[in-house]
């Protein structure tokens, strides 16, 4: 299974997203779930930003070798599930890719108490406001896990 988060410049949301997701993700699937991150408006090859590359490293979780990418057709078209940061990522995704519609999430979906699903965009902010970005992307993550268990019938 291929699952794509996608965020807009591909230097914090998605790339701490996939990274969480690896680390939490069950030993069981590493052979059979790929992750990956892309940005709908990201130049090539840049660093993951500072504070996402700290935020992630104070809980031991390393980003320093991430390198961001320019969301393409064709990874739309290989992901079995786009997780996208926020409901903007899903309608341009859907733009590019009418028929992704039916396998895009947005992750804040996956927790029905939230009041927003969308995940804010802490680029330009302070290293609290990336840590807090981190700890919403984490629980979420984490909820993402059982939404695959129940949905695409991943066993833990």
């Amino acid at each position: 299974m291929k699952i794509l988060f996608v965020c807009t410049g591909n230097s914090c949301r998605s790339p701490m997203a996939e990274a969480l997701f690896e680390a939490r993700m069950p030993e069981s699937w590493r052979d059979s779930v790929e992750a990956s991150s892309a940005g709908t408006a990201a130049a090539d090859g840049m660093k993951a930003a500072p504070y996402a590359i700290k935020a992630l490293a104070g809980i031991g979780v390393n980003l320093h070798d991430h390198r961001t990418r320019y969301l393409t057709r064709r990874m739309i078209e290989e992901a079995d599930l786009i997780v996208a940061m926020a409901g903007e990522h899903r309608d341009e995704i859907a733009d590019l890719v009418p028929l992704a519609r039916e396998k895009i999430v947005v992750l804040g979906e996956i927790d029905p108490r939230r009041d927003s699903p969308d995940i804010a965009d802490p680029i330009g902010r302070d290293e609290e406001t990336y840590r807090g970005t981190r700890n919403e992307i984490d629980e979420l993550t984490t909820m993402l896990i059982d939404y695959l268990v129940v949905n695409y019938d991943l066993v833990k």
